[in-house]
């Protein structure tokens, strides 16, 4: 372990200047301007990632820091002060373990108190967890704020006039998330009881903790009540009384808060992402869908306490972007050109994420936060990095500085950048960075730094901004209710009974090479998949190979979060990635249903680089690993896991008529339909006009679908159905991928609502996939969709339906072939029994497809029957 000190003296000095000189980003640095940070420190090792770093200062106006450390195995929880010149690291409070976001704050009779999540190994669930520091050492005594939920995350602490440490998390208790509370009396020496903040149907999700002007608690969050996500403030006494209010009513999307209050105790200043409209919603016919981070931006408000209003400061998001006037964009275009054009700061920033709001000395609110995009640090190229601004605001003249980009702050989205300020008005900074140049990650450590609050800025040069355009309204099926988690769907057959379960194994993050602004963070997934989406299950897939590595770093922080948002009994989490394997082999998504599977990269030099071949080592071959060996890998492993293809019928896709054989073991699925794309069922097959892909173009038939007679050109024998017709044993899902909402289900039929008891449906093809929680039910002769048997009697089938709209068309296809049709355009459930008095001698494949009147569709996995006379 090594702790690094730099400040602008001698060569250090010398090479800031140059940094400054040749720095284009957010801000504009050069020789003549201050730069806002005059000393960072850090702590860092080639050998371990430092990250997630919580701050705050003592009595004597030390900063401390608590962070996480991960050294290839587990993570520890480590806390570290300034000391003279450098950062001293006092020890470890936690680990080998699994560890989520510290929180760190001093009480009123000087110990240090380190608030965290870990996970309980005999469970699998979080704890939440605090232990003290006294005098610079750390006490033996480990407490337990929280164990019942199994799900407390998200903390955050605080210290109130009187001395008390507040600590405020959030929990999923059988349902959507609540916020939650405790503070340490240091006068009593001990913690109260908990607090429930908030109780409400909809989620509530990360709390952030600040005092109000008669030293209460108040806690900051956002929450997805009236079905979007808007800021709300919540009042906290000591006896444990809660008074909830929104602060915000917008149809767009507000969330992810950050709060600090004015010196004179009278106010708040509040910070937020700003994002779309419909955010989360059905992307049904929505021509220009994006994705959950597209266009992300901050707004800021200030809230008077005695007046009970919030009223917005001026727009920073365009200061943020600092697109330069229309007067200095004259002014440059009439400029002799004897050199190339300075890029003007933060051209082409994507999206801007995790505003954090405080208050220097002298009254002046201060935000970073984390931007996408802009010439790159020490280049003019653009980046594909986030790195964080710093920009400070004139309450009275309401403008806002122009921004300056911290140096060494580069990341990925997901990190926040944290702030206090000490008895004697300095402000502290403090924020993770891997020092990555690409998307590419590096090593990451945890840097403290001190802020010039008096330092002398520019005004940001801005242009009026304009309002962004809404989302286009939906073309079809957007008037048809979408169905709540609550409403299940049970199935008795024959001993057994089985519930219905929803879910998505194929959405990205920012990890992922493409569309790295516009996905959004894992964070914005689950939010997602919980409160808007109202799904059952998910598992984030990010790329393997494509552009950059999957960084087995990035793989465990993915899975950490997984684990964060796993929730017994209400909702399921999955490790999963995609192996973007090109045509003829497939893309395939990997997914586990326990931790610590290994990514089995598609470039056999990059497996053989990674701490996986030490384990599961594969032999030398071509450069590829073809699925055959990754079938295998995985079987070595022993994990349970299955593996679904997806897009057949493109160059993502899986030439069918070139595998001998599916390894059923392990691969049994296909995802007939893609949200962010169209349906691989056939050739010719109907399409549903639910999704966006071909921007509005698509005109409904009389079965409210589109029979577009598409040719998949040499990609052909990528649709499901020559998958079919090769003998390959593929039940049906469906999923997102990029961008797409509500707009694709893939359905599991489960005996038990549990991560194994998904899997065990997945493995036996007993799954649906839909365009609408389309609820369908599939059997023959008393054998389920998915299974694969032989009789001598003739096939009896039973169907049952009960649509999301009238349905218009329930289709039996027959060795891929439409074999019966029943039309109703009158009702959405249908019920039918029949028997095929002419089977083929040999093998039957039957699968159902539905269609409804708003263009929603559905699929059934097939039931394999082979008839013998």
């Amino acid at each position: 372990m090594r702790t690094h000190w730099n400040r602008p003296s001698c060569w250090n000095y010398l090479f800031g200047l140059l940094v400054c000189w040749t720095f284009n980003s957010v801000s504009t640095v050069c020789a003549q301007q201050p730069s806002l940070v005059r000393e960072t420190w850090s702590i860092a090792d080639a050998s371990l990632h430092e990250d997630f770093p919580a701050l705050c200062v003592d009595a004597q106006a030390t900063p401390w820091l608590a962070y996480v450390q991960y050294d290839g195995t587990a993570d520890e929880l480590k806390i570290a002060r300034k000391s003279g010149d450098g950062l001293k690291v006092i020890g470890s409070l936690a680990g080998p373990g699994i560890i989520h976001q510290p929180a760190l704050a001093s009480d009123g009779e000087g110990r240090l108190w380190t608030i965290w999540s870990q996970v309980d190994e005999a469970s699998n669930t979080w704890r939440l967890k605090a232990r003290a520091v006294i005098d610079g050492k750390i006490q033996a005594k480990v407490t337990t704020l929280e164990s019942d939920s199994g799900s407390a995350v998200f903390s955050e602490a605080a210290t109130d006039p009187q001395g008390r440490v507040w600590v405020v998390w959030q929990s999923f208790r059988g349902g959507l998330a609540d916020i939650f509370a405790k503070y340490y009396d240091p006068a009593k020496d001990r913690w109260s009881d908990e607090i429930q903040v908030t109780k409400n149907p909809a989620g509530d999700w990360e709390p952030r903790l600040v005092f109000g002007p008669d030293g209460q608690a108040v806690v900051i969050f956002d929450s997805s009540r009236g079905g979007a996500f808007n800021i709300y403030m919540a009042q906290v006494g000591l006896n444990g009384k809660s008074v909830v209010k929104p602060l915000t009513d917008s149809a767009r999307h507000q969330a992810r808060p950050s709060v600090a209050a004015t010196l004179d105790g009278a106010g708040l200043w509040l910070a937020w992402e700003n994002g779309q409209d419909r955010w989360g919603r059905n992307t049904r016919g929505v021509e220009n869908a994006t994705g959950l981070n597209f266009g992300k931006g901050v707004e800021v408000a200030y809230y008077d306490f005695a007046a009970g209003t919030t009223t917005p400061a001026a727009n920073v998001t365009p200061a943020l972007l600092d697109k330069p006037s229309q007067k200095a964009a004259k002014a440059a275009a009439k400029a002799p050109k004897k050199k190339p054009a300075r890029r003007q700061p933060g051209r082409g920033v994507q999206a801007i994420n995790l505003p954090e709001i405080f208050v220097d000395a002298d009254g002046n609110p201060w935000l970073t936060a984390r931007f996408y995009g802009g010439p790159c640090y020490l280049t003019t190229k653009f980046a594909t990095n986030w790195r964080v601004a710093a920009t400070r605001y004139d309450p009275v003249k309401r403008v806002w500085t122009q921004p300056q980009t911290l140096a060494n702050s580069s990341y990925g989205q997901d990190r926040h950048c944290r702030s206090c300020r000490d008895s004697n008005g300095q402000v502290w900074l403090s924020w993770p960075s891997d020092q990555r140049q690409t998307k590419k990650a590096l090593v990451s450590g945890v840097y403290l730094a001190k802020l010039d609050a008096a330092a002398k800025l520019p005004t940001a040069a801005v242009a009026a901004s304009k309002p962004k355009a809404k989302a286009t309204a939906a073309r079809w099926g957007d008037d048809t209710p979408e169905r709540t988690r609550a409403e299940r769907h049970r199935w008795s057959a024959g001993d057994a009974e089985y519930g219905l379960y929803w879910g998505d194994f194929h959405r990205h993050t920012d990890v992922s090479n493409c569309r790295t602004p516009n996905d959004g963070c894992i964070v914005e997934q689950f939010r997602y998949a919980y409160d808007l989406g109202g799904l059952d299950f998910l598992g984030t897939s990010d790329h393997t190979d494509i552009g950059k590595p999957y960084d087995p770093y990035e793989w465990w922080c993915n899975q950490k979060l997984m684990d964060v948002f796993y929730a017994p009994g209400f909702f399921n989490s999955f490790y999963v990635y995609e192996r973007e394997q090109p045509w003829p082999w497939g893309h395939r998504n990997v997914v586990f249903a326990e931790r610590g599977g290994p990514i089995v990269y598609i470039n056999r030099g990059l497996y053989q680089a990674s701490p996986w071949n030490k384990q599961l080592p594969v032999g030398d071959g071509g450069k590829a690993i073809l699925p055959e060996e990754l079938w295998a890998l995985l079987k070595k492993d022993g994990r349970a896991v299955t593996v679904i293809s997806h897009t057949g019928a493109t160059g993502m896709g899986t030439d069918w008529n070139g595998y001998n054989k599916i390894d059923s073991a392990l691969e049994n699925l296909v995802e007939i339909y893609q949200g962010a794309r169209v349906s691989y069922e056939g050739k010719s097959t109907p399409q549903p006009t639910v999704g966006f892909p071909e921007k509005g173009k698509l005109k409904p038939d009389e079965h409210g679908s589109v029979k577009t007679g598409r040719d998949f050109g040499k990609f052909n024998n990528g649709v499901y159905q020559n998958a079919l017709s090769n003998g390959h044993k593929l039940g049906v899902f469906a999923s997102s991928d990029h961008i797409s909402t509500n707009t694709s289900y893939g359905g599991v039929y489960a005996k038990s609502f549990t991560r194994k008891g998904i899997l065990e449906g997945l493995q036996n093809r007993r799954t649906v996939a839909a365009t609408d929680k389309i609820f369908m039910e599939f059997s023959c002769n008393g054998h389920l969709l998915g299974d694969v048997f032989e009789t001598s009697k003739k096939p009896t089938l039973k169907i049952a339906v009960r649509g999301t709209a009238p349905l218009s068309v329930v289709t039996v296809v027959r060795n891929e072939v439409n074999y019966r049709e029943f039309t109703s355009k009158k009702r959405a459930d249908f019920e039918v029994s029949f028997t095929d008095d002419e089977p083929l001698v040999g093998e039957n494949r039957y699968y159902l497809r539905v269609q409804q009147t708003d263009g929603n569709m559905g699929w059934t996995s097939p039931v394999w029957v082979t008839y013998k006379k």
